[in-house]
C-alpha cells in the first residue's frame, strides 16, 4: 500500500524534534504469518517535509526485522523519552529498506551521545546507555511515510491519534 502523497504529515516541528533527540526508538514489524519482531534503533531523521522518516537499525541486533520490512512494507516505530515518559508512536506501510548515508552515521553518533545524556540525568551509569543503544558500527536505514501517529505517554491521552 503506497501512502497517499496528498495527505498531510501527522508531524509537526515540535514532534519532529522529540523523535530525533536522545528518545528511546523501538522499532517493529511482523512476517506473513503476523509473528512480530523487535528491534532498539539507533535514531532517525525526519525530511524537511515531515512526511518521510528514516530509522535506524544494527542488523546484528535486527532478527528478522529487516527482511519482514522487506516483504511487506510495515513498521511501526515507539519514540519514548524515558525522563518523562512521553512517548509517541509512527506506523507506515511503505516502509523500504535504503541506502545508508553519511548524514545517517551522524545521526546514531548524535542520537547515541544524547541517549547516554538523557539516561544518565535519571542516574544511570554512562555505560550502561551506551551498552544498553550499542554503539551502531554498522547500521541499516528504514524510511517510511508515517501512515498513523499515536499519542502514546500514559495517562488519559495515550492511544489518541497525533495531531500537529
Amino acid at each position: 500500500m503506497k501512502a497517499d502523497p496528498g495527505r498531510p504529515s501527522p508531524l509537526d516541528a515540535d514532534h519532529a524534534a522529540f523523535i530525533q533527540s536522545g528518545v528511546s526508538v523501538i522499532v517493529a514489524s511482523r512476517n506473513a504469518d503476523f509473528v512480530a519482531d523487535v528491534v532498539r534503533g539507533c535514531g532517525c531523521r525526519v525530511s524537511r517535509d515531515r512526511r518521510q522518516v528514516t530509522v535506524l537499525v544494527e542488523p546484528s541486533r535486527a532478527g528478522t526485522l529487516l527482511d519482514d520490512v522487506a516483504a511487506n512494507g510495515m513498521v511501526a516505530v515507539v519514540f519514548s523519552q524515558p525522563s518523562t515518559h512521553r512517548t509517541i508512536q509512527l506506523k507506515g506501510t511503505d516502509a523500504q529498506i535504503v541506502k545508508l548515508t553519511a548524514a545517517d552515521r551522524a545521526v546514531a553518533a548524535r542520537h547515541l551521545a544524547a541517549w547516554i545524556e538523557e539516561l544518565s540525568s535519571i542516574g544511570y551509569a554512562k555505560e550502561f546507555a551506551g551498552a544498553l543503544r550499542g554503539r551502531a558500527e554498522h547500521l541499516a536505514a528504514i524510511r517510511f511515510t508515517p501512515s498513523a501517529a499515536f499519542q502514546q505517554t500514559p495517562g488519559p491521552g495515550a492511544g489518541q491519534p497525533l495531531e500537529p
